[in-house]
């Protein structure tokens, strides 16, 4: 939660306070703050993914591979319309960002959820 926080302030915001300090924020340090915080998602999602791998058969985990495929295609299409509002504008590629995050969460969330299903019942 604080890191969406962080990250809310980060797209939203141009100054954050650090201390005692006022620390102005600027495009550059604002994408690669969405970059990190897309690379913990991605890295988090390929983590319960392994985890739901893990527990597959043979012929599940093909299912899942080819649905993983599908679901890349969709994230990065979605991402694409939410920011195509703004193109030609600097905060597209934000926006861009913070959609791809938001929804490999939801991707994240839906795996470990699969996970949690397969290994209690």
């Amino acid at each position: 939660m604080k890191l969406k926080l962080l990250l809310s302030s980060l797209l939203l915001g141009t100054t954050l306070f650090a201390g005692q300090f006022d620390v102005e924020v600027n495009q550059v340090q604002r994408a690669q703050a969405a970059k990190d915080h897309l690379s913990s998602a991605d890295f988090m999602l390929n983590k319960a993914y392994k985890k739901v791998v893990s527990v597959l058969d043979a012929n599940g985990k093909k299912e899942l591979k080819t649905a993983q495929r599908a679901w890349i295609k969709f994230r990065d299409a979605s991402a694409k319309v939410a920011s195509s509002r703004y193109a030609g504008g600097s905060i597209a590629g934000l926006i861009r960002l913070q959609s791809l995050i938001e929804i490999t969460n939801d991707r994240t969330a839906q795996l470990t959820k699969l996970h949690l299903d397969l290994t209690t019942n």
